[in-house]
């Protein structure tokens, strides 16, 4: 029984040293008002929203985490690539290119992407890595006419050493 159990032990601690050591090679940085914010990589999956395919990129960093979403159809051309953020309007249905979503409290509100870009600097689809930077200027969701406060997420950069792809769900 001992043994089992030192056997058991030995692979769960290979597995969780192998699953961090490919966390590790997944970085994202970024300032937050001015703030350093450094947030583990979660997960970076290829997810489809819509009739689109985006690589979303979810960090934490204690209570706080970061969501990035990069629009896949549009990385078919040369590098660099800027991605603008477009808002949704009448006229304008597409999803944005890029944006960020903040989350600095899961008790509060979310901030949500009103104006920025992002550039991403490599993407091989095949092994399937992305990096780049970004610099975003996001809004904190709160109803009602009063003016609604904004925060500067600048000098972001992202390197992903490998995003999965999300199963479709089965019918």
């Amino acid at each position: 029984m001992k043994r089992n159990f030192l056997l058991l032990f030995v692979v769960l601690i290979s597995v969780v040293m192998l699953s961090m050591e490919a966390n590790a090679q997944s970085t994202f940085t970024c300032k937050v008002d001015g703030d350093d914010f450094s947030g583990k990589v979660a997960d970076a999956v290829q997810v489809n929203m819509g009739k689109e395919d985006f690589i979303q990129i979810r960090t934490q960093h204690e209570n706080q985490g970061m969501h990035l979403y990069i629009k896949l159809t549009k990385l078919n051309s040369g590098l660099p690539l800027t991605l603008k953020y477009i808002p949704q309007s009448a006229e304008n249905q597409a999803a944005p290119d890029a944006e960020v979503i903040w989350v600095p409290d899961p008790e509060q509100p979310q901030w949500n992407t009103i104006e920025g870009e992002l550039v991403v600097t490599s993407f091989d689809p095949a092994n399937k890595t992305i990096a780049g930077n970004f610099n975003f200027v996001v809004e904190k969701a709160e109803y009602g006419s009063k003016t609604k406060k904004t925060l500067e997420v600048e000098e972001g950069k992202f390197q992903i050493a490998q995003y999965k792809i999300e199963e479709p769900v089965k019918k």
